[in-house]
């Protein structure tokens, strides 16, 4: 077959790249873009160009649209969607499109004050959590990023998916449809404070009040191997507590496993 005609019969497709980026405590960053007449959001991210690889234009496509300058730590995602996929706009002239999703990082509150907006591109940016995040991109984006995310949140295999499908074994994360939900610090039940002198705890992270109408089950046997549960005595806090692992062991002093539980089910923290 003569090269010209192998060329002209070869598959072609658009290829794109987009990047998960996140705050501190996990929400997801989407933009605005001015252009979408569906006033459905994105994640950050565009069109790879003619002889671009696509890690090369999701930095640049970064860069262009936050003013960031991140590295990519990891391909979370790689999607294929094809030709006549129904969440296609009517009248689209389209190949099909091969789109990365690369992991952009945490970013810390300066980065998050730097970044700056091209305004005739995109109006806004917004940190959502993942179920809001959902709800303003296409349905189709919103699988992917769904993929994406959950990929890094549990340090798994990329994630290749088909028209917004996982093609291989589909990931606990996604089977089990797992979201994560922002708590401010005002909102958790852990302390960071030291803790009170007459609690027996050598040393730990943080600790926590457990209520005493949560009952045991799998979780709390695997809590007990982590912490520390103390007993309720008479006149004493109303509720059980709760010490973590710290730079030292959080059980008494001479001993190398946790106390004896009083009750055989030990209790639990909310979570």
């Amino acid at each position: 077959m003569p090269a010209a005609q192998y060329a002209a019969s070869r598959h072609a497709v658009w290829l794109g790249a987009a990047a998960i980026i996140t705050d501190e405590v996990g929400r997801v960053l989407l933009v605005h873009p001015t252009y979408r007449k569906d006033d459905s959001w994105l994640l950050p991210g565009g069109v790879v160009e003619p002889g671009e690889h696509p890690h090369v234009t999701c930095r640049r496509e970064i860069t262009e649209e936050l003013g960031l300058d991140l590295p990519l730590s990891a391909v979370l995602a790689v999607h294929s969607f094809s030709a006549h996929h129904p969440d296609l706009q009517p009248g689209t002239t389209f190949p099909g499109e091969v789109r990365f999703v690369f992991d952009g990082g945490a970013l810390i509150p300066d980065q998050v004050q730097a970044i700056r907006l091209p305004r005739e591109e995109l109006s806004e940016y917004a940190f959502l959590e993942t179920r809001e995040a959902v709800q303003r991109l296409r349905r189709i984006d919103g699988r992917i990023m769904l993929a994406a995310y959950r990929a890094r949140l549990g340090n798994t295999a990329t994630a290749h998916l088909a028209d917004g499908r996982h093609i291989l074994d589909v990931p606990a994360l996604d089977r089990h449809n797992v979201h994560v939900r922002y708590r401010p610090m005002w909102d958790s039940p852990l302390n960071r404070d030291p803790v009170p002198d007459r609690l027996p705890v050598q040393q730990a992270w943080a600790w926590c009040f457990v209520p005493d109408v949560m009952q045991a089950d799998s979780v709390s046997r695997r809590l007990v191997s982590q912490a520390q549960v103390l007993g309720q005595p008479p006149g004493s806090l109303p509720q059980t507590v709760a010490g973590c692992h710290g730079s030292r062991s959080p059980f008494p002093k001479g001993s190398t496993a946790p106390p004896a539980i009083p009750s055989p089910r030990a209790r639990m923290p909310a979570v």
